[in-house]
């Protein structure tokens, strides 16, 4: 597929920082999708869940708004599974 040189040029001036949030987000957000895939759920069933309305899970889904820490502790222990990692130096 050919790219657009103009959305070349404006992804290429995105700040470094800003580009690395954006692709921490989506990797959260595709790490909760894993998730509820392999569970047989879907984002109403995530709703329901966390006592959330499933529009404002649906805009968190979507990379519009970001998940809190609170929030992704609640998905990982309802699911045992991990959704973020953090690593230390040796």
């Amino acid at each position: 597929m050919k790219r657009s040189s103009i959305l070349e040029n404006r992804r290429n001036s995105v700040n470094p920082y800003v580009r690395e949030q954006v692709n921490l987000s989506f990797q959260i957000v595709d790490r909760i999708h894993e998730i509820l895939k392999s569970k047989g759920l879907n984002q109403k069933d995530l709703a329901n869940m966390l006592g959330k309305s499933e529009a404002e899970i649906s805009k968190r889904m979507r990379g519009t708004h970001n998940f809190t820490i609170d929030t992704l502790v609640k998905i990982e222990a309802a699911h045992d599974a991990p959704i973020v990692e953090v690593c230390y130096e040796k």
